[in-house]
């Protein structure tokens, strides 16, 4: 386990790239590839180990090796039982191959150890095996890594604030003698609701979030709001959760207006839409790198353990689309059976959208691709195209909505 390498004294540790280079400076490392994807110099060799050396929960200059071994070993395994590997490695080699490598047998891979096991043990593997023994470090030098801490406190704020709030509008309602059901009251003289006859108040184009209409509405979007946000947050850092979430709930709100102008707006729906079409933005840009998943342990916070990235990956898929096959069989059930349905679609439709756009810019890339960087862009402009036209729509058609002197009788109607 690695609760061996937690147990190691911390010595100093040298960079000695500079000192290594001499030594290593004519080796021409390749994986015997059949073309030029699986080549790989001294350069990428040392960056990969520069990407595996956090990994292990301590940036220190090495590599704990039982860590090393849990992640080549879970990616041989993996790679195995889908029928990916031509000819799997039986574990002994590689645990001997690693241990081989420690030549100094302080339970750490350093980077001259590292890189003579690169060059010169792996060739003690037969062709085919060596290829997939130098593809497994690559693939966890990039692995994507799921931490609890810190932790994820934007979106537990978040979660906190959104309960508070209905609680506080409950206890209104019950002094005013009105009763709490499954699908409301509504708190529609909220000054956090979005009101079409107080667009002025630029506020609510975003607080609108943080204020839902009965029990079943802020049950569900709080449960897909964990389900979704704190496993992004976990492997991403909280501002860009946070921007995603704020420019999904925005973005709602301003196409809702247009769409639907003389209507409230209430729940997080917009934001949890886009943070759960986050997902397919990082599984599109990390698709390769999250074959191999390393979690922090709950116990001692600085050890790692390794996860089946592939099947964690399939489950992302399965519960981003549940999510939104749902959506789309209940909106069309709705509108074949004439059912009324308060439902804000367009602030779904938008969270989505606006999910996936600002999820290529914003979150994670672990390996940039060329194509990567185009794609980036081009999203980059289209959700700043489209919240620019619907901002300007709001301000300078001001016919579309609501009159302003409607929402104090709305509001006293429904008090």
């Amino acid at each position: 386990t690695t609760q061996g390498c937690a147990s190691q004294p911390l010595k100093v540790v040298q960079d000695s790239y500079a000192v290594e280079m001499v030594e290593f400076t004519q080796l021409n490392i390749t994986c015997d590839g059949e073309n030029e994807e699986d080549k790989t110099d001294l350069d990428d060799w040392n960056e990969i180990f520069a990407q595996l050396d956090p990994k292990d929960g301590v940036e220190d200059g090495r590599i704990c090796k039982d860590a090393f071994l849990e992640w080549i070993d879970t990616l041989n395994f993996q790679a195995t039982v889908m029928l990916e590997a031509n000819q799997g490695i039986p574990r002994e080699k590689i645990r001997w191959l690693i241990e081989t490598a420690d030549t100094d047998d302080d339970k750490h891979i350093d980077r001259k150890e590292f890189l003579a096991l690169v060059e010169k043990y792996s060739r003690e593997l037969e062709k085919i095996q060596r290829n997939n023994f130098l593809k497994y470090m690559r693939v966890a030098a990039y692995a994507d890594e799921y931490r609890w801490w810190p932790p994820p406190f934007f979106i537990i704020l978040l979660t906190i604030v959104q309960i508070a709030i209905y609680i506080y509008h409950c206890i209104y309602f019950s002094n005013l003698g009105v009763p709490i059901t499954w699908t409301g009251p509504s708190p529609f003289c909220s000054v956090l609701i979005y009101n079409p006859g107080k667009r002025y108040q630029i506020w609510r184009f975003f607080t609108y979030s943080l204020v839902h209409s009965g029990m079943e509405h802020i049950l569900v979007n709080i449960v897909l709001q964990l389900l979704v946000g704190l496993a992004l947050e976990m492997s991403n850092s909280w501002w860009r959760v946070g921007l995603v979430y704020f420019l999904g709930v925005t973005a709602g709100s301003l196409s809702f207006s247009v769409i639907s102008p003389g209507a409230f707006l209430a729940g997080a729906s917009g934001g949890v839409y886009a943070l759960t079409c986050a997902h397919l933005a990082a599984l599109l840009l990390n698709w390769k790198e999250d074959s191999l998943i390393i979690r922090q342990r709950m116990r001692k916070r600085k050890a790692t353990s390794p996860t089946f990235g592939k099947i964690v990956r399939i489950g992302r898929v399965l519960v981003v689309g549940g999510i939104l096959g749902v959506d789309v069989v209940t909106a069309i059930s709705s509108s074949l059976s004439g059912e009324v349905n308060t439902t804000s679609y367009t602030a779904h439709l938008s969270g989505v959208v606006m999910g996936m756009l600002v999820g290529v810019v914003m979150l994670k890339n672990r390996r940039v691709q060329f194509w990567e960087q185009w794609l980036r862009v081009a999203c980059c402009a289209l959700a700043a195209v489209f919240l620019l036209v619907m901002i300007v729509i709001n301000i300078f058609f001001s016919s579309l909505f609501m009159p302003s002197d409607s929402e104090d009788a709305e509001c006293s109607m429904n008090a």
